[in-house]
């Protein structure tokens, strides 16, 4: 991050991404995060958002399903944002991850922090989604799957999933590997859908 303290919530239910992964996966990234959307699943305190953001993401949704979490999540995504010279969307929502995607995004009423002069522009897709649920939860197939079937994502969208390096997850055959990155404990995997 570039200057800017996060705050981190003080429950060990949360395992924040690394600052060397958060590097990482920002630089592998690069200009394609540029006027980008980004939904951040898991998101715990948006540090992972937040490096997004001051990399030019324009619009970020965070789900996180602890409340307290959720509003410091919130908070650091505000904070970021207000340093940032052009006009970015923010929403936060405290809701359990699976059930929220099931949900689909055009059911949801997704609200952005600041009023976007034309929301159209902003469609309903995702161009990056990152996962980072708790390694050893079961969440990793069905949330692909969701993503697809409710039709969250683009068929550019890039899927990134932080697991651990002992258990990589499962892929599932509407998605591809496009890219594994392994950084001592933890791994990072990069999803595309699969066009075949």
């Amino acid at each position: 991050m570039s200057g800017k303290r996060i705050e981190s919530p003080l429950s060990q239910k949360t395992r924040p991404t690394s600052s060397k992964v958060r590097e990482a996966l920002i630089n592998i990234l690069g200009n394609k995060l540029r006027g980008a959307s980004w939904l951040d699943l898991c998101s715990g305190s948006g540090a992972m958002a937040c490096e997004a953001l001051q990399k030019g993401v324009k619009r970020v949704l965070a789900i996180e399903k602890q409340r307290e979490t959720a509003k410091i999540c919130k908070k650091n995504l505000i904070d970021v944002s207000n340093t940032m010279d052009q006009s970015i969307h923010i929403e936060v929502i405290c809701n359990e991850l699976i059930s929220f995607l099931k949900k689909g995004p055009k059911s949801q009423k997704i609200q952005f922090v600041k009023n976007c002069q034309n929301p159209e522009k902003f469609a309903e897709k995702f161009d990056f989604v990152f996962l980072d649920p708790p390694y050893e939860s079961e969440v990793y197939e069905i949330t692909q799957e969701l993503l697809l079937s409710k039709e969250w994502i683009k068929e550019s969208t890039t899927l990134i999933c932080e697991c651990s390096s002992k258990s990589i997850p499962r892929i599932h055959n509407g998605w591809k590997l496009n890219k594994e990155k392994f950084y001592g404990s933890t791994s990072l995997i990069f999803l595309i859908p699969n066009q075949a």
